[in-house]
């Protein structure tokens, strides 16, 4: 309501969001962090046992590192800057203002972390000998600073859910350290090494073709991956137990499967891991293409999954107990309610509705209230009012937008007058009338 407004009609804007989110983690926790720790793990085993191509793959793995985080995860990591200072200003306002000096100090990580792994590229072949320790200890301190940037963007994200008593006293401490920050880092710090051996099995089982290196490398990784996927499961649900309960009742919802699915998905992909897992570990040079090709998909699933509950269960908030997925702060709840949306909403066409501008008005209030999570028409049906309201008349639309937050607790309510919530009601039995008859 406070910034001009820009809609995906197809996909929707919390989609385009999710979609570069995604390919981020992926990138900055399989990759930078994950990835990272393979390849210094590695190098340290080559060094001391004195395996020269044990060595050289872990100098193969920099070269992809390098690419990959500099390229798709530094665009991806702008893109989320983009999309979300755009989709949603309002709530990036709020944690600008209050994490602009662990944000920019993050920043500063990240140069750092580039120019570590620009240094450990290109010192491969000037550190030789003893100096090799030299060039190792450098990919140590390369994988702290990739783990120290998601130390910091955990602090971040955490508050989103569970601020503490920062909506209380406004604490700078109280939100970055708020209940969930242990176990979320926790979580984060050993999905990075499960997703990392799960997404780079399978090109060492296509791409290495001596046997006895294969076989030590699915040695090393199985006892990292063996020892990080527990300790994965055990945090998840540390991290479970300190989200609010609301939240946690969430968890299934916001997937957007039925609890029976949730339940087979979840198992079955849990299965996958466990016996990759034994299969790693008890037979290193028999590790199969289909159950390499299996725990990458698994863990693309999983990663996917955990992004998407991660954003959904915060609502109807987007910043908890402060502010509304829509953007609207709690506070002001009653204050538009008495004095209007429109009348408060910076860019809005319309003040005062007429006769004339009640659809505009109702367009207004669309764009400012529902669409952060709806559109008119797109690929989520559920979340299309297309099909949502398909058959309804106008004055059972306008009796649920009403009592919607009471219907569906997820939803925040609707913010305005009686005059305003009729309009928007108007708005939409026209709209899904008209995409009706199109189709």
């Amino acid at each position: 309501m406070n910034f001009p407004v820009l809609e995906f009609p197809w996909l929707g804007n919390g989609t385009v969001i999710a979609i570069i989110a995604i390919i981020h983690v992926i990138v900055s926790h399989g990759v930078a962090i994950g990835a990272t720790a393979l390849m210094v793990s590695m190098e340290y085993v080559g060094i001391k046992n004195k395996n020269e191509d044990l060595i050289q793959l872990a100098r193969k793995f920099s070269k992809w590192i390098l690419i990959i985080t500099t390229t798709v995860g530094a665009m991806t990591g702008v893109g989320i800057w983009i999309s979300t200072t755009v989709i949603q200003p309002d709530s990036i306002g709020s944690l600008l203002r209050l994490f602009f000096i662990p944000w920019f100090v993050e920043w500063l990580v990240f140069v750092g972390e580039v120019i570590l792994l620009l240094i450990y590229f290109y010192s491969w072949d000037k550190w030789t000998g003893e100096k090799r320790y030299l060039h190792n200890r450098i990919g140590f301190l390369l994988l702290f600073f990739g783990w120290l940037t998601a130390m910091i963007i955990t602090g971040i994200l955490t508050a989103k859910l569970t601020p503490g008593r920062w909506s209380e006293d406004l604490s700078f401490w109280n939100a970055f350290l708020s209940p969930p920050y242990l176990p979320s880092l926790a979580f984060r710090s050993f999905i990075a090494i499960v997703l990392a051996v799960s997404l780079v099995s399978i090109f060492i089982r296509l791409f290495v073709r001596k046997k006895q290196l294969k076989q030590e490398v699915f040695s090393l990784f199985g006892k990292i991956y063996n020892l990080s996927l527990p300790l994965l499961l055990i945090s998840g649900l540390w991290y479970l137990v300190t989200i609010p309960d609301a939240a946690y009742q969430q968890v299934v919802w916001s997937t957007g499967m039925s609890k029976e699915m949730f339940m087979f998905i979840n198992y079955s992909g849990l299965f996958v891991f466990v016996l990759f897992g034994i299969a790693i570990i008890g037979r290193p040079d028999k590790v199969s293409i289909i159950l390499s090709l299996g725990i990458f998909f698994s863990s693309m699933g999983f990663i996917a999954e955990f992004e998407m509950v991660r954003e959904s269960v915060r609502k109807p908030y987007i910043i908890y107990g402060y502010m509304y997925a829509n953007g609207v702060l709690e506070k002001d709840e009653e204050k538009y309610k008495q004095e209007g949306y429109l009348t408060n909403s910076t860019f809005s066409r319309v003040d005062k509705i007429t006769e004339d501008n009640v659809y505009t008005a109702g367009e207004e209030l669309y764009q400012g209230q529902c669409m952060s999570c709806h559109t008119v028409d797109g690929w989520r049906e559920r979340r299309a009012f297309s099909k949502r309201l398909e058959g309804w008349t106008e004055e059972s639309i306008d009796q649920y937008i009403d009592r919607l937050h009471e219907a569906r607790p997820f939803m925040p309510p609707f913010v305005g007058t009686d005059q305003e919530r009729q309009a928007l009601a108007k708005y939409l039995h026209k709209v899904t009338n008209e995409t009706g008859e199109n189709q």
